[in-house]
This record gives C-alpha cells, structure tokens and sequence, in this order.
C-alpha cells in the first residue's frame, strides 16, 4: 500500500464521523415541518461528505497493475 493509499484511507475514515451526523441529524430535522429545508440541506450535505469518502475508499483499496502482467481482455 502507497502512502498515497494510507492517507485516503485515514481521510475517509476521518470524513464518516461528519457525514454521518449530517446524516443522522438532517433525517431527523426533516421529519419537522418547521425544519424541512434545513433538514434537506443537511442531507445534501451528508451525501456530499459520504460521497467523498466512498471514492477515497475506492482510492485506499484500488489494486495498482503489476509490471509485465498485461491487463484483463474485458471482451474476453
């Protein structure tokens, strides 16, 4: 694993304490009528933050091509 891994790693899992409170929290702010739009905002919010550390998940566990191994024939 690169050091570039290592930090998205540590990053995403950083990020899942925010996004899930912006979650938690904007579905339940929702449920208010008084609330709703700041309920929907903060579940726009949370889509955005788990969003992106579902792609540096995807960043922490992409395996790297080894060298003289060529790639996979996805028409195969």
């Amino acid at each position: 694993m690169s050091g570039g891994q290592v930090a998205a790693l540590v990053f995403a899992i950083l990020l899942l304490l925010p996004g899930g409170c912006f979650l938690f929290f904007g579905a339940g702010l929702s449920t208010d009528s008084s609330l709703l739009g700041l309920g929907l905002v903060m579940l726009l919010i949370a889509a955005a933050i788990l969003g992106l550390a579902g792609f540096l998940f995807r960043v922490a566990f992409r395996r790297r091509p080894r060298p003289g191994i060529p790639p996979a024939d996805p028409a195969a």
